[in-house]
């Protein structure tokens, strides 16, 4: 797929009026959470979940879980380049994203083009020792495993991700258990 440059995906997402000005103001933005929860609010805003339920429940719950730094402006950001074509890491440096909080994304973005499979996928994300990525992916399952969640879903699809999950989210809090980290 090809990609399009930053300007180009706002233009779409917010409309051709004044866009240089919108970008300008989206950067100019000081706080690294408001930016970023302004930034999904634009791209998830017509995007539901599995249940139906709007997406940025999902990213602003996640988000919830951390307690505060980095990680929690990256669980906002965590979907962003995995979910929305045509937005990459640097469209994020671009709006004044930390190295820090784009490289947690980075870590928990999955990288379809490696084929690898979910517990080799979590087992990877361990090696990186980013223990804010750790935390990030955690919360992340948490939702995703959150029975209220899950009980929307039809059977089949609720038993996938029950066994998807499972024995994952214990492996990521058993790494935060033995650091003493806490989300």
């Amino acid at each position: 797929m090809h990609k399009h440059s930053l300007g180009i995906i706002l233009f779409i997402i917010l409309g051709g009026d004044n866009l240089e000005k919108k970008i300008e103001e989206l950067k100019t933005i000081e706080d690294d959470y408001v930016r970023a929860y302004r930034l999904v609010s634009y791209l998830f805003r017509d995007k539901k979940d599995k249940a139906g339920l709007p997406y940025l429940g999902h990213l602003t719950r996640v988000s919830d879980k951390i307690s505060t730094g980095d990680a929690k402006i990256a669980a906002l950001l965590h979907d962003v380049v995995e979910d929305i074509d045509d937005i990459s890491f640097t469209d994020l440096k671009d709006l004044g994203f930390s190295d820090s909080i784009i490289d947690i994304v980075k870590i928990v973005t999955k990288d379809k083009s490696k084929k690898l499979s979910y517990h080799d996928w979590i087992s990877w994300i361990i090696k990186q020792d980013n223990i804010e990525a750790i935390k990030v992916k955690y919360a992340d399952m948490l939702d995703n495993f959150n029975l209220e969640r899950l009980n929307k879903l039809d059977e089949e699809m609720k038993r996938h991700l029950i066994s998807k999950y499972k024995d994952e989210v214990e492996r990521l809090r058993e790494v935060l258990d033995k650091k003493g980290v806490t989300l």
